[in-house]
């Protein structure tokens, strides 16, 4: 009997189970019903869509790029239940500037929509409540929240009335996690001199200062670079970004300590948003959501399965223990809350902590 590989059956296993992960999330959520749904238009619309992710998929044959996923759902669903009278123009692996850019031009209203990550704490402080360390237990923790509770509806309302963007969905970019070439990381004290590099945000200079590490500011496009000339030691990414910088060429050492979980979001222009008729508003506010759900199974499948497979097989790799990852919160979280609650207030910060251990409940786990 013929033998088929992992390999060449891989893509299809992928699309069913994103598939059936997708109908199943879809199941469990309550939908709004299209009411009153009219689509026609006196003459077609375009949105404008832009994001990082590459577009490789599906030629690529591999699962697709989390922010590539949530656009072509969303493109789909808004093509085809408005009969093609609202067109989506897909603008991926950042050809029209970074995450930042992209989200001062939607502010701007010179481009529609887009989906990003590590960019909306400028626009409005409250975002950054969820890149604080160890703060969800888990994927399902997290989503509950964003997905669930009072208080997330409330800070993105409040975001759209203070910022200029309207948030329509959010799904993830992965867990982050520590590289270095130095030594293996077990606890924060593993840290201490090491010079990492950090994301342009004032919450992971705290954090990585928190563990003794230094923190340094690098552009992404520069990164490579400083690792393999050992301007820095180490840095921290989810495991997709790891494989897709092809960094496990030039770090040695790899911690799956999930310090923060990372999102993408999609934004869109609030005055483009209201200029559409109330039935396509709609649609647009359902298909963010349908994205939103193809963006976190395409983000596991490439973090747990495919890209996994690739950096594990290229680096050391340490998972802490339960002991060990309770000295990495106890350390790095409360300095980094108690600036939150300076930044925004004791309110904010305590319903949005109340949110996270309501969600656990919701979802079966207990704090000791």
């Amino acid at each position: 009997m013929k033998k088929t590989s992992v390999r060449s059956t891989l893509p299809l296993v992928i699309a069913f189970v994103m598939v059936m992960l997708f109908a199943a999330s879809v199941c469990a959520e309550s939908w709004p019903s299209l009411i009153d749904l009219d689509t026609t238009l006196e003459k077609p619309i375009t949105l404008r869509l832009g994001y990082g992710d590459t577009a490789q998929w599906p030629q690529s044959g591999a699962a697709p790029d989390p922010e590539h996923a949530f656009a072509l759902i969303f493109k789909s669903y808004v093509e085809s239940t408005t009969n093609g009278n609202v067109k989506v123009e897909l603008f991926p692996n950042g050809v029209l500037g970074s995450n930042k850019q992209m989200g001062e031009m939607v502010q701007a209203g010179t481009l529609d929509i887009c989906i990003g990550t590590g960019f909306l704490g400028s626009f409005y402080a409250p975002f950054d409540l969820i890149y604080i360390p160890y703060l969800f237990r888990s994927d399902e923790v997290a989503w509950w929240v964003v997905d669930h509770s009072a208080i997330w509806k409330e800070l993105m309302d409040d975001m759209e009335r203070q910022s200029g963007v309207k948030y329509l969905a959010i799904g993830q970019n992965g867990t982050r996690h520590f590289t270095n070439n130095v030594r293996p990381i077990r606890t924060p004290e593993d840290l201490n001199g090491l010079k990492i590099r950090v994301m342009e945000s004032p919450v992971y200079t705290r954090m990585i200062q928190a563990m003794g590490g230094n923190p340094t500011p690098i552009a992404w496009t520069e990164l490579y670079t400083s690792l393999q000339t050992g301007v820095v030691d180490g840095q921290e990414n989810p495991i997709s970004s790891i494989a897709l910088g092809k960094l496990f060429e030039v770090q040695k050492y790899l911690t799956l300590d999930g310090h923060v979980w990372s999102e993408n979001v999609m934004i869109m222009n609030p005055a483009k948003f209201d200029s559409l008729p109330s039935g396509v508003q709609q649609v647009v506010s359902i298909a963010a959501r349908h994205g939103a759900m193809a963006d976190r199974v395409a983000e596991a499948f490439k973090s747990r399965i495919v890209d996994y497979e690739v950096v594990a097989s290229r680096m050391e790799v340490y998972t802490p223990t339960a002991e060990e990852k309770a000295k990495f919160e106890a350390v790095a979280k409360p300095p980094v809350i108690e600036w939150m609650r300076e930044r925004i207030g004791d309110e904010k910060v305590d319903r949005f902590l109340d949110a996270v251990h309501e969600a656990e409940a919701a979802l079966g786990y207990r704090r000791k």
